[in-house]
């Protein structure tokens, strides 16, 4: 069942996170509910996954090789309906460049937080220039490496947890590229100006539980996340609470996020000429 965590969009695998979280035996069963039912199309890949064969580039490099390689199929539109055929036909293609990732064998603490702020990236900064956008979909990979970072002190088997975080890799690969592969542009989150007024988590929090985003849940997971992972893993340049705010202070609460085929807002994505 392991195998099946990432599936429906890795929601298994977050609520997997919050039953250790909230110590609830209810939480619990729902997500091995959802693990039982999301166990698809996946696992002939997952089940086969071994660590990379010749590391040597970052997991942020993998993602930006993925985004310029021109032997992967440029779709119509994002969506998750693009899952199963990008699993079908890019299997071989992704596992190339999976297999180039310099994964931190001796230090899976370490590959956890490259992992999370690959998802913060993917997140906050694949947005066009001049349009802040966050997509959807995206945004499951980051509250996904929450989970993995509250489950993995749980975790006695060293294979098992080397594994979630090996089938978790390639599970981003396929969702960025069925979210039609968005440039990755680090500076769109470390030049983000930060007002002095809202250069604290004071000024975040008061914004997510104290407005009317407090009722976009997805939004409360986002900023939740953010903010405990500067908490492990340092300030980063303001990486973590620039995303945060970067979020509350531009997320459009009618239409709030972008990545379905019908939403004419997107990233900064490949798209056909």
């Amino acid at each position: 069942m392991i195998n099946g965590v990432v599936g429906g969009l890795a929601h298994p695998l977050i609520h997997i996170g919050y039953a250790f979280e909230l110590d609830s035996r209810i939480v619990a069963g729902e997500a091995l509910t959802l693990s039982a039912v999301s166990y698809n199309y996946f696992h002939e890949v997952i089940d086969k996954l071994k660590p990379p064969k010749s590391g040597s580039k970052s997991a942020l490099t993998i993602f930006q090789d993925l985004r310029s390689d021109d032997r992967l199929p440029l779709l119509d539109a994002p969506g998750v309906s693009n899952l199963e055929p990008s699993v079908k036909k890019s299997t071989d293609l992704v596992l190339s460049h999976y297999d180039q990732w310099l994964m931190n064998m001796n230090n899976l603490e370490a590959t956890i937080e490259e992992l999370f702020d690959l998802t913060v990236y993917l997140y906050g900064a694949t947005h066009k220039p001049d349009q802040i956008d966050f997509d959807f979909f995206l945004l499951h990979l980051l509250t996904a490496m929450h989970a993995i970072r509250m489950i993995y002190p749980h975790l006695n088997d060293r294979h098992l947890a080397e594994h979630i975080l090996l089938q978790f890799f390639y599970f981003a690969s396929i969702l960025y590229i069925a979210q039609l592969r968005p440039q990755i542009n680090k500076t769109l989150i470390h030049d983000y100006k930060l007002d002095d007024s809202k250069h604290n988590w004071d000024y975040v929090i008061e914004r997510t539980v104290n407005t009317n985003l407090a009722a976009h849940c997805h939004l409360v997971k986002v900023v939740r996340a953010l903010r405990d992972a500067e908490a492990v893993y340092g300030v980063k340049d303001g990486l973590y609470l620039k995303t945060a705010v970067k979020t509350i202070d531009n997320v459009n609460t009618d239409n709030m996020w972008v990545g379905g085929p019908t939403n004419p807002r997107q990233l900064n994505v490949l798209k056909r000429e």
